[in-house]
């Protein structure tokens, strides 16, 4: 044991890609899914260390040995139109947990997500670890018991991209106020339009600015669009290959039944494959059983027994209050 005082989080350097990939592989362990781990530590390298990273991560230490660790990368949200962090790993050794290790390296990931100036940050859950879902819960995270997370991957995510589909394109700078009110459609048609907060000018900025964390695809009739895909680059560390998350999925409604829902998931599983990606995701409502049936129709698997956390706003920015933990940027 230590002292909290002791603890320091950093953020990893490539010294540290063996205990990186240690910990992964620990991680997965204890998850029951150590078969899952079909990646390298050679690919993981490169993505957190190469030309250009895919994720980051940041350690905790205490007296020289690394006992923890999260690994994450940039998502986005539309209802916010700001980017965000998905934490895609947490681990804490099993002798240093109940100490504040886990809770630092959350800390720190709340204060970078408002050192970025960002909106959110996410993770997932599996259902039987209520010891986690309830120090989630007493540091404030929100626990989205109405979604899971639908995934395409392997022999499935190919045979998707296979579909022949209608021609599609991807979206320009000019369609963007056209896709600002098909995702707040999107939204209110989920019952979330109270959570769509988000602005025309920032998604913009972020589809076609500067610093861009997010693409679209968009569907089209008689030069009408009819639907969208809005997208980003997510990371698996089990199969060490980023992936492609599908932040929002619309049709219009007197557009639906026609196969423009099956263009855009299968054009974004060819995306998948053409960019050596691992895997297709994106979230579901539990409540919304012909859209589960549908995605389990193109091959989609339904993760039941995962619940996706999530802090924004004031608890957000109460997490990442400082405490006793030294910081090393």
């Amino acid at each position: 044991m230590f002292p909290t005082a002791s603890l320091t989080v950093r953020p990893a350097t490539s010294d540290d890609l063996s205990t990186v990939f240690g910990l992964i592989q620990a991680l997965a362990a204890y998850e029951k899914l150590s078969h899952a781990v079909v990646g390298t530590s050679t690919a993981l390298a490169k993505h957190l260390f190469g030309a250009q990273p895919s994720v980051e991560t940041i350690l905790a230490e205490s007296e020289g040995q690394v006992v923890g660790f999260a690994l994450f990368f940039t998502s986005y949200s539309t209802f916010l139109t700001q980017p965000g962090i998905y934490l895609e790993d947490l681990f804490v050794l099993p002798d240093y947990r109940g100490l504040g290790v886990g809770k630092a390296l959350l800390t720190r990931l709340a204060q970078i997500v408002l050192e970025r100036q960002w909106g959110r940050l996410d993770w997932s859950v599996l259902d039987w670890n209520t010891s986690a879902i309830n120090f989630y819960r007493r540091i404030g995270a929100t626990v989205l018991e109405d979604v899971r997370v639908c995934r395409v991957t392997g022999d499935a995510l190919q045979h998707l991209a296979d579909r022949e589909t209608p021609l599609l394109r991807s979206a320009t700078e000019a369609d963007v106020p056209v896709l600002f009110e098909l995702a707040r459609a999107n939204a209110k048609h989920h019952d979330y339009q109270d959570q769509f907060v988000g602005s025309a000018e920032a998604l913009s900025e972020h589809l076609f600015g500067e610093s861009v964390y997010a693409q679209a695809i968009v569907a089209e009739q008689s030069n009408q669009i009819v639907g969208f895909a809005l997208f980003f680059t997510n990371y698996s560390t089990f199969l060490t290959k980023p992936g492609l998350f599908i932040e929002d999925l619309f049709v219009q409604s007197d557009y639906r039944y026609q196969g423009w829902g099956t263009a855009l998931v299968s054009a974004l599983a060819r995306q998948t494959i053409d960019r050596d990606y691992g895997r297709l995701e994106w979230l579901v409502q539990t409540a919304n059983q012909p859209a589960i049936d549908f995605y389990q129709r193109l091959g989609a698997t339904i993760l039941a027994d995962w619940r996706v956390c999530q802090l924004a706003g004031a608890a957000l920015a109460a997490l990442a209050q400082p405490s006793t933990t030294r910081v090393k940027s």
